[in-house]
């Protein structure tokens, strides 16, 4: 902790003293926190939460991915530096600077990476995140990039027996659409196959959120804005109710018609 605020105050003093003498600019600090519905949430294991399949779940692991913050008000200011943002259950404050002085009213980033950011390598701070880049087993797909969330624990089926989970997101490259070529072979009086046509389709899961949040940028002063909330359990709930004794546990990647309803779930876990 005391390592994070010397750090935290070397970043601020560099700041002030490379861009204070702009005093039209301010600094917005960002504000992460994750609940289960209005409770913070314990990713340790053991505390049970229940989601509104009536799953009794446990969380191990919550990193997720948001990129392209844009600041909107009385300017439309894009956070450049940097472009992307890796926040973890111990990670929930961002801070960004050189935001001209006015009054604001919205906050919008992109949950994970766009397809021009998602390429494999392009983050080595991310490694921890990376997505495999080859066939998966299980279903042929691939995509390559970073997971744009990581969302495990355990869960505890009809027999009382305790599974884990892995809520994974991220694009998904699979075959869709597999053409045979046959030619009929006179010399052996049947149809022998000579080549195949494949089309590969990819399926990218990140998506826009846009929130309301009214606050002020004074010129030199840093402005805490309020507290942007993920709700964990909307996660499986909103619109499509995650029951983990009919969508199955385990890790969801490969699987495109899981990942596609996790995308669509959490385009309402931010408030």
């Amino acid at each position: 902790m005391y390592r994070f605020f010397a750090i935290f105050s070397i970043f601020l003093w560099l700041l002030t003293s490379c861009g204070g003498s702009n005093s039209s600019y301010g600094y917005v600090r960002l504000v992460f926190e994750h609940r289960w519905d209005d409770l913070p949430i314990k990713i340790d294991g053991t505390t049970q939460y229940i989601n509104a399949a009536g799953n009794i779940v446990t969380l191990d692991k919550l990193d997720y991915i948001i990129s392209d913050i844009v600041i909107s008000g009385t300017s439309t200011v894009r956070v450049e530096h940097p472009h992307v943002h890796f926040i973890r259950r111990d990670t929930s404050m961002l801070l960004t600077y050189q935001i001209p002085a006015g009054i604001y009213n919205r906050i919008s980033f992109t949950f994970g990476l766009n397809s021009e950011r998602n390429q494999t390598g392009l983050y080595p701070n991310l490694f921890e995140m990376a997505w495999p880049n080859v066939p998966i087993t299980w279903d042929g797909a691939s995509g390559g990039g970073y997971h744009y969330l990581m969302l495990d624990g355990k869960w505890r089926n009809n027999a009382n027996d305790q599974q884990p989970f892995r809520l994974h997101l991220g694009a998904l490259e699979q075959i869709v659409h597999l053409d045979t070529i046959r030619v009929f072979s006179q010399t052996q009086q049947r149809d022998s196959i000579v080549g195949f046509d494949t089309i590969t389709q990819r399926f990218h899961n990140f998506f826009e959120v846009s929130l309301l949040r009214d606050f002020t940028v004074s010129p030199h002063d840093i402005t805490t804005v309020e507290a942007i909330i993920m709700d964990v359990k909307q996660w499986m709930e909103n619109p499509y109710l995650w029951d983990f004794n009919v969508r199955g546990g385990g890790c969801i990647m490969g699987r495109r018609w899981a990942m596609d309803s996790l995308a669509q779930n959490g385009r309402s876990v931010f408030r």
